[in-house]
């Protein structure tokens, strides 16, 4: 029977990455998927600055993936276009299967040990093993800590007894060809849009390369009003309707429940850490590994290390009240709809504040500095939207 020092389910930007970061540390690493990598995965496909920053500073060599860099936005509130330019990098454009294997490569290439196409069978919490198969063949494995970074998948989350879920929210994305519509803003905008009649939807279009990323995100859990608006997205760009979305549920984090116990940690999605306002999924699931690669380090050195306390705890004053101001965010855009789009398109505080969210200059929870940031706005006179 293989031994192990981490156990990592789910090879993900939050599951490849953590791997990484141990194995830099000369730990025993075993990091387990179900899919067959290189996988392909549909995905908005765009990294914020602040999630770009966090891998280009472990390796430079990102860059060598990235699609494009967009500063400028065109919102489309109903029919009306404003566009914008923030005149700094906000969004980095990768088609996410390049990103998955990049970070999965780094991983291996600190000598943790990979295996693709997998299925798990059963987590035993009492023994420390796992059972998966592979190729027909079963193995058993024992670790000492087990990372869950297996995205939205509570199958798993049942096997370990951490269902830490307050609701879930919905994504659906298309790739395509641009089409005539978009093609001549493809270059250098990307999308983000409503339609009048569906209440806290927002779409988006990111360009690559050779296609463009569409989608839509709400946390409202319906596909319903999903399904209808996508025709009217279609039909106002031009896209294939012949090519379908698909469609994802991104688990949103109940903080009053654990998402570690004993020598067993979530990271990511499988976590429930995700942005509720946007959807962006990769700066948690990054930043949670950092945290988890932290924690395990300490326990390593000391076995009495309260281990699933502590990392709760980090977590917890990580990303709680970033969460919770965005669930209120996320509320204002169910609600008013129309309003805190038109806040944060059309008028050029509201514009700059989302900027900065995207950028990570300001945090959703940090309302002083976003208050001291508006008011230095008013001033600014260089400050202008096309």
């Amino acid at each position: 029977m293989n031994e192990y020092n981490i156990v990592i389910i789910g090879a993900g930007p939050a599951g490849s990455f953590l791997a990484y970061k141990l194995g830099c540390q000369g730990i025993s690493v075993l990091l387990l998927e179900k899919e067959n990598f290189p996988r392909y995965k549909i995905c908005a496909g765009g990294l914020a600055k602040k999630s770009y920053d966090i891998v280009f500073s472990e390796n430079k060599d990102i860059k060598k993936i990235v699609e494009k860099k967009v500063r400028k936005g065109l919102y489309v509130r109903n029919k009306k276009l404003t566009f914008t330019d923030a005149k700094k990098d906000l969004i980095y454009m990768i088609y996410r299967s390049e990103l998955d294997n990049f970070l999965v490569k780094m991983a291996v290439d600190k000598s943790v040990h990979f295996k693709d196409n997998i299925t798990i069978k059963n987590i035993n919490r009492n023994d420390n093993k796992i059972i998966y198969t592979d190729k027909n063949t079963e193995h058993k494995v024992n670790y000492d800590i087990l990372v869950g970074a297996w995205g939205s998948n509570k199958k798993l989350n049942r096997f370990v007894d951490l269902i830490p879920f307050e609701s879930y929210a919905v994504s659906s994305t298309w790739e395509g060809p641009a089409g005539p519509k978009y093609s001549k803003y493809s270059n250098e905008y990307a999308v983000c849009q409503i339609i009048k009649g569906y209440r806290g939807i927002a779409g988006y279009i990111f360009p690559k390369s050779e296609m463009i990323t569409a989608g839509l995100f709400t946390s409202l859990n319906s596909t319903t009003n999903l399904k209808k608006m996508w025709k009217e997205l279609m039909d106002f760009w031009k896209l294939d309707k012949n090519i379908k979305p698909r469609y994802a549920l991104i688990p949103i984090r109940d903080f009053k429940k654990p998402i570690a116990r004993n020598n067993i940690l979530l990271v990511g999605d499988a976590a429930g850490l995700a942005d509720p306002f946007t959807g962006e999924g990769i700066y948690y699931a990054l930043k949670s590994s950092i945290i988890a690669s932290n924690e395990i380090q300490k326990y390593l050195k000391n076995k009495e290390y309260d281990l699933s306390y502590e990392y709760n705890k980090n977590i917890n004053l990580s990303f709680n009240e970033i969460q919770k101001w965005g669930k209120f965010y996320e509320f204002l855009f169910q609600h008013l709809t129309n309003l805190s789009f038109w806040f944060g398109s059309e008028c050029f505080i509201g514009n700059e504040i989302i900027n900065s969210f995207v950028t990570g200059e300001i945090k959703y929870n940090e309302i002083l500095k976003i208050i001291k940031f508006s008011i230095d706005r008013i001033f600014n006179t260089d400050i202008k939207i096309e």
